[in-house]
């Protein structure tokens, strides 16, 4: 499982022969290693690719130009094997602009194939691959040169394995029949344009601690959210070194009109508030002169407690029927997914685009049963076998 050789490009001929040897294989394994601590955008360190035999290991520092590489990544021709490539294909597409159009990530499969979602790297490489990679380099420093021995093997084992994994990951899933599962949910995650797509506009979605603030505060976090997200571009930093989300939330429910109002509010940066004060109370007022947000209808209190009761048997069925299909539950949905769900299906108020178990493969796998379960039009019964539950429809006589 060896590769003949690991190289290490450094040169515009040398990356040449890499992009030509990469197009004739048809399938690669890709991997890249960056850091992005101290900045907004990841600063790409090094790109690994694995083909024929071969392990490249690419330094942009060197002032290579990727576009070559950018174009494999576009390439329908081209299957690119990753494991958790979301990242990866981030950076690529902020500076080539392009959506990978052939993707496998191992992660992904092996959470259809039932290995568990979210598997680290090394663990798939152990069970899949009879290997036990040698550790140590999670935290070093990418950027600094020269590469050290042990970084160098440590880069290389991250696509050494790739091709193997996915081979394996491909047979199983065919002999569960769960390839086109897999390939959709990887289509949706990789290859369309609204997976890299970002909009300042929604930045609010990710603030911790939002839900306790009303529709007109939620507004005004945000604008303030949206200016956040664009000066943390611009400067390309952190966001979180300019306001921390405990005092963004402080900002929202405050709505601070001044200056001093706004260096007043606890945790907040005084310098940054020094320099950004006048642009932060902009925000604010431009939340205040929006229309507020609309928020979504709460279900009354019993329909939620209903839906509490309901949500373990819903949650029965769907670890069953993930137990059936060996794929992850995790991959599928969560409890409190589930409640939600419940709670509008017991008031009346429901909306299957708001529900991703409500959709796709996973309405097929498990979304369905749901909602025949809590309309009344299948009951459960205890089994001595795996999965220890069984479905029966009902006459719908209720």
């Amino acid at each position: 499982m060896t590769a003949d050789s690991d190289v290490l490009i450094t040169t515009t001929s040398e990356l040449d022969e890499v992009v030509s040897g990469s197009r004739s294989a048809r399938s690669i394994g890709m991997d890249t290693e960056f850091l992005r601590e101290k900045t907004y955008r990841a600063k790409l360190c090094l790109v690994q690719i694995a083909t024929d035999g071969n392990i490249y290991l690419i330094d942009p520092l060197e002032g290579l130009d990727l576009g070559g590489i950018a174009e494999l990544i576009r390439d329908p021709e081209i299957e690119i094997v990753v494991h958790a490539g979301k990242q990866d294909f981030e950076l690529f597409y902020e500076e080539y602009n392009v959506v990978p159009a052939n993707v496998f990530d191992v992660q992904l499969g092996a959470a259809f194939a039932g290995y568990g979602s979210s598997l680290p790297y090394g663990r798939l490489v152990s069970e899949l691959g009879g290997v036990q990679l040698v550790k140590g380099e999670s935290y070093t420093d990418w950027c600094r040169r020269p590469l050290t021995s042990s970084q160098t093997r440590y880069a290389a084992d991250d696509v050494r394995y790739l091709g193997t994994i996915a081979a394996r990951l491909k047979e199983e899933l065919g002999s569960l029949g769960r390839i086109e599962w897999a390939r959709e949910e990887m289509r949706r995650q990789f290859e369309v344009d609204e997976s890299y797509l970002f909009d300042p506009g929604s930045a609010w979605r990710k603030v911790s601690g939002r839900g306790s603030l009303s529709p007109r505060q939620l507004t005004i976090l945000r604008e303030v959210a949206r200016w956040r997200e664009e000066t943390a571009s611009e400067r390309n930093v952190p966001r979180g070194w300019l306001v921390k989300d405990p005092s963004l939330i402080e900002i929202a429910r405050r709505a601070p009109s001044t200056s001093g109002e706004l260096k007043g509010i606890r945790g907040f940066n005084a310098r940054e508030a020094e320099r950004s004060a006048r642009d932060i109370v902009a925000a604010v007022e431009a939340g205040r002169q929006a229309q507020p947000m609309a928020s979504i209808p709460t279900p009354p209190k019993s329909a939620q407690a209903r839906a509490r009761m309901l949500s373990g048997l819903a949650d029965a069925v769907v670890r069953a029927r993930c137990e059936e299909a060996k794929i992850a539950t995790e991959l599928v949905t969560n409890r409190t997914e589930l409640e939600a769900l419940l709670a509008e299906v017991v008031n009346g108020s429901l909306d299957p685009s708001r529900h991703r178990i409500l959709n796709g493969w996973r309405r097929d796998l498990a979304g369905s049963a749901v909602l025949d379960l809590a309309q009344g039009r299948i009951a459960l019964k205890a089994i001595d076998r795996v999965p220890y539950i069984q479905e029966v429809p009902l006459n719908n006589e209720r």
